[in-house]
């Protein structure tokens, strides 16, 4: 099985869809894949990721009844005859996911989904840090770490390489947040991990320092994106890299 073919199959795969025969070839091809074994591996630590953390919504009893009215009108008008009330509510909890899921759960405006973000972000940092998983693609080489993450996360980070001031750019990964995916730059400053956490900027963002547990994090924005950075370097040479990252990336 060729790496193009893997990728095809991965979802499937992962679901659980496959059967036996293209499920052992691809297997197979994973375990002896460079690239596509890690890219098999981080979309199962996001799938688990996002069934531990994803909320559950459930529709009010007002909500049900106007979903059940709407699609017995879809179906045939009011006449038509009533289905069982089982279907019925899974369309009404599927049509809550959906609208959910559309984008609305990404922020909530306000300090305080940002102060849950920031928990999420220090958390994440934390955990790449505890599980020896600081990267999925490992490289000092910005044209290998931006294009990894295209097609794998609806965001585009900036991968600046900052080497040549003394941070050299590790590599990137992909992490969850709020439920989503989002991809996370990894600098080195001396003996210390700096992540830079890459999400949608919000209304109602604005900058912050937050310091827990030891580890310093900083919030800003420029344009549509969102950075988050964090780490537990001296608190001078961490402002020494958010300004040099920033006119890097251009804000």
């Amino acid at each position: 099985m060729e790496c193009d073919e893997s990728r095809r199959h991965l979802d499937a795969y992962l679901d659980g869809e496959l059967g036996e025969p293209e499920r052992a070839d691809l297997r197979r091809h994973l375990d002896g894949c460079a690239e596509c074994g890690p890219e098999a591996a981080a979309l199962e630590r996001l799938r688990d990721g996002i069934r531990r953390a994803a909320p559950v919504y459930r529709a009010t009893p007002a909500l049900r009844s106007q979903i059940r009215s709407a699609l017995r009108r879809e179906a045939g008008g009011a006449s038509a005859p009533a289905r069982g009330p089982g279907w019925l509510a899974f369309a009404a909890s599927l049509l809550i996911a959906v609208a959910v899921g559309s984008g609305g759960t990404w922020f909530i405006a306000g300090a305080r989904q940002q102060d849950a973000i920031a928990g999420e972000v220090i958390d994440s940092h934390l955990r790449s840090l505890l599980a020896n998983h600081l990267t999925d693609v490992a490289s000092s080489d910005k044209h290998t770490v931006k294009p990894w993450f295209a097609g794998r996360t609806e965001l585009s980070p900036p991968g600046v390489d900052l080497a040549a001031q003394g941070f050299p750019l590790v590599g990137g990964r992909l992490d969850l947040i709020a439920g989503k995916p989002v991809p996370a730059l990894v600098y080195r400053a001396g003996k210390h991990i700096i992540n830079v956490f890459v999400l949608p900027a919000a209304p109602g963002d604005h900058a912050e320092t937050v310091t827990r547990r030891g580890y310093t994090l900083r919030h800003w924005a420029k344009g549509d994106l969102g950075y988050w950075a964090v780490s537990d370097a001296a608190p001078d040479e961490f402002a020494k890299f958010e300004d040099i990252f920033r006119a890097a990336a251009g804000g």
